[in-house]
């Protein structure tokens, strides 16, 4: 009884789309195989998004397409405060907004997508806050990079 319950939850989980973190949750492939990737402060993080997708980040001449970046916002707000009016917590907010073109015409609509995150804060810690806050920080660009190339792969059909 027991191995066909844990089959079931098995099936009804795959069924659903549910994939864990880090494991590809589409399999249709880039509509471009080689990009030149514009990022300023996303570059790495959208040359490594690409890499993992099967892309291949090149020189502008070289490229099929090209990944410009149009605008980066970021904002650090309070989230909660103590009793004591001290901050107990910021929410970060990275905003992305990219443009796909290719010779130097736009295809499609620009994409954009936004990151939200919660951050403790304690005044007695403030160092390792600095360092933890650079840390989610670079995990937010990565997010929005991971974001940004799974929206890529269905631009094909949306630009024909």
């Amino acid at each position: 009884m027991n191995k066909i319950l844990l089959t079931a939850a098995a099936l009804l989980l795959t069924a659903c789309g549910f994939h864990l973190k880090g494991t590809p949750g589409t399999t249709q492939p880039l509509p471009y195989q080689t990009w030149s990737v514009n990022g300023n402060i996303m570059q790495q993080a959208l040359e490594n998004a690409l890499r993992r997708a099967d892309g291949k980040p090149e020189s502008a001449a070289k490229a099929q397409a090209e990944l410009n970046v149009i605008g980066i916002q970021t904002r650090r707000d309070v989230y909660t405060i103590t009793r004591a009016a001290l901050i107990n917590e910021y929410l970060l907010m990275l905003r992305v907004e990219v443009q796909v073109s290719r010779k130097g015409e736009p295809v499609g609509k620009p994409i954009r997508v936004e990151v939200y995150r919660t951050m403790d804060y304690s005044d007695s810690e403030v160092l390792g806050k600095a360092e933890e806050e650079q840390t989610i920080w670079s995990e937010m660009r990565a997010d929005a990079a991971d974001q940004i190339v799974r929206q890529l792969a269905f631009l094909n059909s949306a630009a024909q």
